[in-house]
């Protein structure tokens, strides 16, 4: 058994109902590289990994991308917390 982390990245469609995007995961035993289920080719996504995200938790300088692990994860509810776009916490579930 191993710990999985994730977090879900939600936006607002046009009716104004909460759509997932995606789910950034991460295996404890890995724990290296993010990986992404859902809509790769979004927007959102693709700026994800073409420009990073900051640091907004430890306030270090340089930006966050998939491969900056656990660090990446705890820092997008801090990136997306806007009205329209949004971010969990990182959450936690067991898988075989």
């Amino acid at each position: 058994m191993m710990l999985l982390y994730f977090v879900e990245l939600f936006e607002l469609d046009k009716s104004a109902n909460q759509k997932k995007i995606a789910t950034f995961k991460l295996l404890e035993e890995e724990g290296k590289i993010v990986e992404i289920d859902g809509d790769c080719h979004h927007p959102v996504v693709e700026n994800i990994l073409g420009e990073g995200i900051f640091d907004y938790k430890n306030s270090m300088p340089g930006k966050l991308y998939p491969y900056d692990g656990i660090s990446f994860l705890e820092n997008l509810k801090y990136h997306f917390r806007s009205g329209y776009l949004s971010a969990t916490d990182v959450q936690k579930k067991t898988v075989d």
